[in-house]
């Protein structure tokens, strides 16, 4: 069995300037547990645990996905709190495309290969506690209209996650390059 996802994990460079708003919010008043940057990713569809021969038809079905879209330029902005700012268990950074065509994408491949989804972002901590909910909330309301990066999203990548008392370690075992027309 192999516990896996499709999405993408994200480029270095916007790495960097998220890396920049989780040292900020690490200073915030709560307990969290920060996802480590070479885990940042947009999942598409989280699929769970999975048998093993079934990753070649999976990636097949992502191959076909794939040929449809061409690269999609998306936005990272904004802080999202999760489920609501009543009761905070993840803060995420929203992520967007102007055209619409991540959704759709999305859509298509949950369609594909089953899994389960939610709206496009990107998780960045979960919550355990917060000490001074105010002060948390004025500060991520600070950011919530802030444009942090951009990124063209190119292939859409099967990942499997390995889970350890470290956290998660992420592979990529499948890669399906988006049409280059």
């Amino acid at each position: 069995m192999v516990r896996c996802f499709a999405g993408v994990l994200i480029p270095m460079e916007p790495k960097e300037k998220i890396k920049r708003i989780i040292d900020d919010l690490k200073n915030l008043p709560m307990k969290c547990k920060f996802v480590e940057a070479e885990n940042l990713h947009l999942c598409f569809s989280f699929l769970g645990e999975v048998e093993d021969n079934e990753i070649k038809k999976i990636s097949e079905r992502i191959d076909s996905v794939a040929r449809n879209y061409s690269s999609i330029e998306v936005k990272i902005h904004g802080m999202k709190m999760i489920p609501s700012q009543n009761y905070i268990r993840v803060l995420a950074l929203d992520v967007a495309d102007n055209s619409g065509t991540l959704i759709r994408m999305i859509k298509h491949v949950q369609e594909e290969i089953g899994g389960d989804s939610k709206p496009p972002h990107l998780t960045i901590c979960r919550v355990k506690s917060i000490e001074d909910r105010q002060k948390v909330i004025k500060r991520i309301e600070e950011m919530q209209s802030k444009e942090i990066a951009s990124f063209d999203i190119s292939s859409i990548q099967l990942i499997k996650s390995e889970l350890s008392r470290g956290g998660p370690a992420y592979t990529v075992v499948h890669e399906s390059n988006l049409n280059r027309d």
